[in-house]
């Protein structure tokens, strides 16, 4: 066998190498979505009653981005909404918005919180005046990423406290001013 020959027949798996090696990356990167974004959600309500009786509400939506590339989205919406009984559960009424924020990358000072590298995170908040809070609302989040398909809705439940004078001593714990005393 000469070297020309030897170098002919060595191409030849060299090519059929390269064919199912790529073959083998196109089924890794397809069903193990390697390179897939990733991401985790967490929402923090709270409310404070001011002396007028009126509320401010505050909803903070945290996106943390978990996968190797980085998420680059679209509008954000965060949507204060009531609660209605379906049965024994609770579900959102959609037809009692409370309160709604829509944010878009196209808002200069907002830009920079609708791309999120790898390991890093961003916070969409909800701040509102109402002039009565129901015991019981949902908080809605949603976003799109750029070139891809919806993702599933965040849907967060929250609950007022009791007030001071039907739970006694936790609520007035609850209430002690910032740097311990209490009553």
């Amino acid at each position: 066998m000469t070297l020309e020959e030897l170098h002919h027949s060595t191409g030849l798996l060299v090519d059929i190498t390269l064919l199912l090696a790529a073959a083998a990356a196109v089924v890794k990167f397809q069903l193990l979505n390697v390179l897939g974004h990733r991401w985790r959600s967490e929402l923090a309500c709270a409310h404070w009653e001011l002396q007028d009786g009126s509320i401010v509400f505050t909803a903070d939506y945290t996106l943390h981005n978990t996968g190797p590339r980085a998420l680059r989205m679209g509008q954000v919406t965060l949507r204060l909404v009531g609660a209605k009984a379906h049965g024994p559960l609770l579900v959102p009424d959609e037809t009692v918005v409370l309160a709604e924020r829509v944010l878009s990358p196209s808002d200069p000072a907002l830009r920079g919180l609708f791309w999120i590298e790898s390991g890093e995170r961003t916070i969409f908040t909800l701040r509102c005046r109402l002039e009565a809070l129901p015991e019981t609302v949902f908080v809605l989040c949603g976003f799109d990423l750029k070139h891809q398909r919806v993702p599933a809705a965040f849907r967060g439940f929250y609950c007022k406290p009791a007030s001071p004078s039907s739970s006694g001593t936790a609520a007035r714990a609850q209430h002690a001013q910032p740097g311990g005393g209490g009553e």
